[in-house]
């Protein structure tokens, strides 16, 4: 009896569950650094401090000239304006016959001079476009805008910003060239778009910061459109 009271005993012990196998405490998920965080694609314009972003640019006028500008401005008549436009005009003219830097370059120490007089709009692309950005005020925005030159600071956009199918998933930081250029504005689905004036000599980096010389077209849907961009 005791002999099979031992038996069943020795089975019962053998079909217990064995212990759960004890689980180390789980060790935290080492930090992912991203050796080329273009490549991820940004929907916005990245950080100033992101890795491999093209440098900074310095202004055309500091703030104190900008100033100065706008109060000689006031004091014109509409002549000086008109003048300017026309001096300008042949400039980009000459440039888009004969695409080269000196051309360029005369049109940017130019182009310079007059917005420093208060001859000629020296705007932020931010700003520009803020402008534009409620319908009731177009018509008046266009009337001081729409055919004339303008001086710009802007920052390129990727190429395929535009393509949402795309999920902005390749931002290139190599110069290259895509026109219409896109130029960066911090409002959900708006761009601005700028033909360049001759595409094949003005290459470009996503996010670089650029000076240009361009002629507004106007306001397309929630888009503002210009052309005749020459990157000084």
């Amino acid at each position: 009896m005791n002999r099979w009271l031992l038996v069943l005993v020795a089975l019962f012990g053998g079909c217990q569950a064995p212990e759960p196998p004890q689980r180390s405490p789980r060790e935290p998920a080492p930090d992912v650094t991203e050796s080329r965080p273009l490549k991820q694609g940004f929907t916005h314009r990245p950080s100033p401090d992101t890795p491999g972003l093209p440098p900074q640019i310095a202004p055309l006028l500091d703030e104190a000239e900008v100033t100065t500008a706008a109060a000689r401005a006031e004091a014109l008549g509409p002549e000086a304006f008109l003048a300017a436009q026309r001096e300008l005009d042949v400039l980009v003219k000459a440039f888009e016959k004969r695409p080269d830097p000196d051309a360029a370059a005369r049109i940017r120490e130019r182009a310079t001079e007059l917005a420093r007089d208060g001859e000629l709009p020296y705007r932020d692309i931010e700003v520009l476009y803020a402008e534009y950005l409620f319908p009731n005020v177009t018509a008046e925005v266009d009337a001081k805008y729409k055919g004339k030159l303008v001086l710009l600071e802007a920052t390129v956009a990727p190429a395929n910003m535009r393509d949402f199918a795309d999920g902005f998933k390749l931002v290139d930081q190599d110069p290259y060239v895509h026109d219409p250029l896109l130029l960066s504005i911090d409002y959900e689905l708006s761009f601005v778009e700028c033909s360049l004036a001759e595409p094949s000599v003005q290459p470009v980096r996503d996010w670089e910061p650029i000076h240009l010389i361009v002629e507004v077209v106007g306001k397309r849907y929630s888009d503002l459109m210009l052309r005749r961009c020459v990157i000084l």
